[in-house]
């Protein structure tokens, strides 16, 4: 009897981990945000993250821009600092920052390119 009663204890352990349910000080990252780039020249651009899952510390979903929407992925740390990768169709970008419970900022890198800062607001 006890043996079983600390199997179960044990799956449900597991599944509350694998669900992030045990990270409680890591905000919730599901959803559209509305996100505003800022290049290095003072030229600015609207796009969107689209972020589809959310398991414990990493992340994927869609990046749109001018119309166009790419895959992204990612990681988030227990001091809340964001990583988000992604494409356009010739060049990768790169956004690092840190996000409270409705706003993620920082700055991004579109390699070969440009560079700047970029804030995001979860509708």
């Amino acid at each position: 009897m006890a043996k079983r009663f600390l199997i179960v204890l044990l799956i449900i352990s597991i599944v509350f981990l694998a669900s992030g349910c045990l990270f409680f000080g890591l905000p919730n990252l599901n959803g559209s945000w509305d996100v505003i780039m800022i290049y290095s020249g003072g030229a600015s651009e609207t796009a969107t993250f689209h972020i589809e899952q959310h398991i414990v510390y990493n992340y994927r979903g869609s990046f749109c821009l001018d119309s166009s929407c790419r895959e992204l992925f990612g990681m988030i740390s227990n001091d809340r600092e964001v990583h988000i990768n992604t494409w356009t169709s010739e060049r990768r970008i790169d956004f690092a920052g840190s996000v409270t419970k409705d706003t993620m900022s920082g700055t991004f890198t579109i390699f070969d390119l440009d560079e700047g800062t970029w804030e995001a607001t979860k509708r």
